[in-house]
């Protein structure tokens, strides 16, 4: 088969438009084959060989099974580097770029201040900081699967960020203290899990959903983290979740917080929050 006859195929079987259908092929010859896209127009008849024809008709089936093209590819891009990604992580969103952007903001003055990013997950967030702002940076996480994961993209990315496992439900018993914390922890309603997109099941639920009887429980914990290792004049950085803004403007009376200032997403959600101690 050619890659036009391929192409072609891809548009019957996915029955998206062809631009949506064009973007997917274009990215699994480039990722999965190492073919270049502009075959498809300089090359028409090029041939695929046998092992890409397998390669890119296994990734066909687990796409129309709504598995994310993300996982397929063991890659997202996420401000402005690549990371690899895999089911034992959390793909990154957007969103979370907006978060990452505030803390270089606000920090973005040559102070060498110590940051944390609990529930790190692929690391993006802790590593996209390191890159950018001189910070001393660790990422922890419970998961030693997504703690892998950290390592490989700490070496892709070539960062000096540190990396240990640390369950948040359990006390801290490292000497460390920290001046900022960072966190997108798991806050979905596991009672709307039913509501989601199809792909998003494929995410490891544990980065996913809050318990279901407590919404809030990785906040508190990520509070309580701070009371005995947040130095004086710290900030929490938090995406959070907007259906629970009430309760966590509640939760934060127990914890008193000096300041509190939320921000809008892109898709003008009050999603984001920094707490000033």
């Amino acid at each position: 088969m050619n890659i036009i006859e391929f192409r072609d195929f891809y548009r019957s079987e996915l029955q998206k438009t062809n631009k949506e259908s064009d973007y997917i092929f274009k990215i699994l010859l480039q990722e999965i084959c190492n073919i270049d896209p502009l075959k498809i127009a300089l090359d028409p008849n090029f041939i695929v060989k046998p092992e890409n024809e397998m390669l890119l008709r296994s990734s066909l089936k687990n796409i129309l099974r709504n598995y994310p093209l993300d996982y397929i590819i063991n890659k997202k891009s996420f401000f402005g580097y690549d990371f690899y990604v895999d089911e034992n992580v959390l793909i990154p969103r957007p969103e979370t770029e907006e978060l990452v952007q505030w803390v270089i903001d606000d920090n973005n003055n040559g102070d060498k201040k110590k940051l944390i990013d609990l529930g790190t997950g692929s690391g993006c967030i802790g590593i996209s900081i390191s890159k950018t702002i001189n910070l001393d940076v660790t990422l922890a996480d419970i998961s030693k699967e997504a703690l892998h994961v950290c390592n490989i993209n700490k070496d892709i990315l070539e960062s000096n960020v540190k990396i240990i496992e640390y369950d948040l439900n359990t006390e801290f018993t490292r000497n460390q203290f920290f001046d900022i914390i960072i966190s997108n922890p798991p806050y979905l309603d596991y009672s709307k899990k039913d509501e989601i997109d199809e792909n998003v099941n494929f995410e490891p639920h544990i980065a996913l959903f809050a318990p279901e009887d407590n919404p809030l429980h990785f906040y508190k914990q990520i509070l309580f983290f701070a009371n005995k290792n947040l130095n004086k004049g710290g900030q929490i950085y938090l995406e959070i979740n907007p259906d629970f803004i009430k309760e966590f403007n509640s939760l934060l009376t127990e914890f008193k917080p000096n300041d509190v200032n939320f921000r809008l997403d892109f898709r003008g959600k009050k999603r984001l929050a920094k707490l000033s101690f």
